[in-house]
């Protein structure tokens, strides 16, 4: 996963004054932000800004391959300078598109200096749960200087999704980008003329690394690190004039600039990608319809703002109806969901919480928007109101459950640093023997034989369903997001006891990732038909890092007959205690092992009571170990 760990010990200085201005009329005309374009595929759409209409139809599907390239490469989304982790050199990374049924071939080229691995967020991964990128649960990590090559298709999945680092915090730094799957067969296909993706996020001027270091320092008693600033597409201001002495920063920085043309009507597909903020999200005098949620049709529902979590995603249509001119887009991060005290990493950050972007019709002057924000108020830290989100065409959710789980959600001090726990446990990912290979084919373990620290909750029920009670027991907002799946959301409420006498079990809302409130209750369901190990997490990037992770193993005596690909295996390193002399024969190898143990004796905490002891379990179907 992007799991806490110490690969170098690195001190960086902390970088604490930053603010997103919404420019005065008499400052710099903004202007649209520059992306390299490749023409080894025109599919390949690396300019964000730019607007695409649907791939063409294809008698069949086919295969579409692409290579991501990462690197750390000096970049200055919101003015500031600092090392991105970039792909292909880009921040958002490229966007990815296929069409409905396509394999999609991605070869991962690793030159950050670092290991690695990549999330498809939100495609399920049928029979391939060991590509589904998840550091210490579906695969080993990918090392510096090579390339693994993912290999899988979304079947009948279509929609919004996006792609991200999910070992440590990588993605903080930059290594996300989108990942659209088209349908030619999409009901509201003749409702918009073209495209758009937008992403929204927070941004940290120090690396990521530096800032899970603190967050987990013995003593430390504050909340989440303070983003530095916000941004639009990868574009954002901070205010130069409080950059610490000696740094790089560009005042006035271009802002998100999406242009239009008067009389048609765009698809945005609008994704968080942040490490905690939520959104609401709005454009001046465009009124937003609200078309697919999460990789679901749902029927038409128009809202002038929208709570978008982290790791959500919503495609809306805009009529571009209004008179030619320039309108705000605004990505308010929700200061109410954002928690300080004066001991808060960063908390003298100067961010200004309203983000900014321009809408602009083709032919408007190059100034700034004059235009008013939608006056309308919405509620804090909640999901667009899941009574709205009805599925198109509609399905039913399980009516019976045949496996039940509870999952609490606490935070404790443990050796006197604070751990994110589930029932009790904080997650620790065993990078170099991850669960899949420990249970697939060539495998030697059962689920009964997991540790205690690996969060598992096993089912087996052929043709059975899944309910999952989440229990919130602290005052923290968490997006939770389940991999492998999407799910029925039943119902939630506050307290710690749902209450099924509100459950809807006619047309609920699905999606895979929901936001639970602090000191309140959810309840999903979904059905077991998806053999693999999935994650299922706070997408809050902080959270996972201190352990708020736990892992589904779905139909394990399916799973147990399903190889690995060799490819696969093969990036996996012997977990040896010494450097033999074979070992030292291979220098690369060598090193490479020497890195893992570092992660292994961190994430090993050994010294943590009660909590990574080796426990073994009775495999009883629905426990929880």
């Amino acid at each position: 996963m992007r799991i806490t760990s110490i690969f170098y010990v690195i001190v960086l200085l902390s970088l604490y004054s930053t603010i997103i201005n919404a420019a005065p009329a008499t400052s710099a005309v903004p202007t649209l932000e520059k992306r390299q374009e490749t023409e080894q595929d025109p599919d390949f759409n690396t300019n964000i800004f730019k607007s695409f209409k649907p791939l063409d139809i294809t008698a069949s599907p086919i295969t579409r391959e692409y290579t991501l390239t990462l690197a750390k490469t000096e970049l200055a989304p919101d003015g500031f300078s600092r090392q991105v982790w970039t792909s292909n050199g880009q921040y958002p990374g490229p966007m990815i598109r296929a069409n409905k049924g396509d394999q999609i071939v991605i070869h991962i080229q690793n030159n950050l200096g670092d290991f690695t691995t990549i999330h498809w967020h939100g495609i399920f991964q049928r029979g391939t749960t060991f590509y589904d990128g998840v550091a210490g649960q579906t695969q080993c990590l990918i090392a510096t200087g090579t390339t693994f090559t993912y290999n899988f298709t979304g079947g009948e999945q279509y929609g919004t999704y996006w792609w991200h680092s999910h070992f440590r915090s990588q993605y903080v730094d930059g290594l996300r980008g989108a990942l659209i799957i088209h349908d030619p067969k999409d009901p509201y296909l003749n409702d918009y003329d073209e495209e758009f993706v937008m992403t929204l996020s927070d941004w940290h001027h120090e690396e990521s690394e530096s800032l899970v270091k603190k967050r987990m320092a013995p003593g430390y008693d504050g909340f989440n690190p303070i983003p530095d600033s916000g941004l639009i597409s990868g574009r954002g201001r901070c205010d130069c004039s409080k950059a610490p002495q000696g740094s790089k920063c560009v005042p006035d920085n271009p802002l998100a600039v999406y242009v239009i043309e008067k009389g048609k009507r765009y698809r945005f597909r609008v994704i968080n990608t942040s490490a905690e903020a939520p959104f609401t999200f709005s454009i001046d005098q465009h009124p937003l319809r609200i078309i697919e949620v999460e990789g679901e049709n749902v029927k038409p529902i128009t809202m002038n703002k929208i709570n978008i979590a982290v790791g959500q995603r919503y495609s809306v249509i805009v009529n571009a109806d209004k008179e030619v001119n320039n309108f705000w887009i605004r990505a308010t991060i929700v200061k109410q969901c954002i928690h300080v005290t004066p001991e808060t990493i960063n908390v003298n950050s100067s961010l200004n919480y309203k983000v900014t972007g321009i809408l602009r019709y083709n032919g408007a002057p190059e100034t700034y928007p004059t235009t008013q924000e939608w006056d309308e108020k919405i509620l804090n830290c909640r999901d667009v109101d899941h009574n709205l989100l009805k599925l198109n065409p509609p399905r039913s959710p399980p009516v019976t459950p045949t496996d039940n789980f509870t999952l609490k959600i606490t935070f404790d001090h443990i050796n006197d640093v604070v751990h994110a726990l589930v029932n009790g446990s904080p997650f620790n990912p065993e990078i170099y023997d991850p669960t899949a290979n420990k249970l697939m084919y060539g495998g030697d373990e059962t689920p009964s034989m997991l540790d205690k620290d690996q969060n598992a909750f096993v089912y087996d029920t052929q043709n059975g369903s899944v309910e999952i009670s989440l229990i919130n027991d602290n005052i923290a907002t968490h997006p939770f997001h389940l991999h492998g799946h999407n799910f029925y959301i039943m119902a939630h409420g506050p307290g710690k006891v749902p209450d099924p006498s509100i459950f809807n079990l006619v047309d609920p809302a699905v999606r895979d990732t929901i936001t639970v409130a602090g000191k309140s209750w959810a309840v999903i369901r979904y059905n077991i038909d998806n053999p693999g190990v999935w994650a299922f997490h706070c997408h809050i990037e902080w959270h996972v890092e201190m352990g708020m992770v736990g892992q589904l193993i779905e139909r394990f005596s399916e799973l147990k007959g399903d190889p690995i690909p060799p490819q696969v295996r093969s990036i996996c390193t012997l977990d040896d205690d010494d450097d033999d002399d074979d070992d030292k024969k291979d220098n690369n190898n060598t090193a490479k092992k020497r890195s893992l143990k570092a992660y292994k004796n961190y994430y090993k905490r050994s010294d943590v009571p009660n909590h990574s002891r080796h426990v073994k379990y009775q495999f009883i179907r629905g426990s929880a170990y």
